[in-house]
């Protein structure tokens, strides 16, 4: 029995560095991109939620400087031609903007800071 909680717990602490470490800035897999994103740019721009890899933080002060950071990393290696800010986010690990193809192909290497790409869409409210 006290073995196995052994590697219960091991295995525990093993998912939480790595989780940690990843989120930390390590690259992970690639960027999750939203299909439709691809056909929208080919012919102009789209607006899109961007995902960012943050550290893990239960101090929302601090949450909102990691994000923020990371938020500044993303757009300092996008040009300011392809890519426009729609909207900053303090609390989420999210980046709104309007970009066109060349900027996806960009967020696409940023391995090390994006998650993933999402259409952004309008949402009825549910009644």
């Amino acid at each position: 029995m006290g073995n196995v909680r052994a590697g219960v717990i091991a295995l525990l602490v093993a998912q939480i560095v790595g989780v940690t470490a990843l989120g930390a800035g390590m690259p992970r897999a690639d960027a999750v991109i939203d299909p439709e994103i691809r056909a929208l740019v080919r012919v102009g721009r789209a607006r899109v939620l961007v995902t960012l890899q943050v550290a893990e933080t239960s101090d929302p002060a601090q949450r909102a400087d990691v994000i923020g950071r990371a938020q500044d990393a993303v757009l300092a290696r996008l040009a300011s031609t392809h890519a426009s800010v729609v909207r900053r986010y303090e609390s989420i690990p999210l980046l709104a903007l309007e970009i066109d193809a060349t900027t996806l192909r960009t967020l696409e290497t940023m391995t090390d800071l994006v998650a993933g790409v999402k259409l952004d869409r309008a949402v009825r409210p549910q009644q």
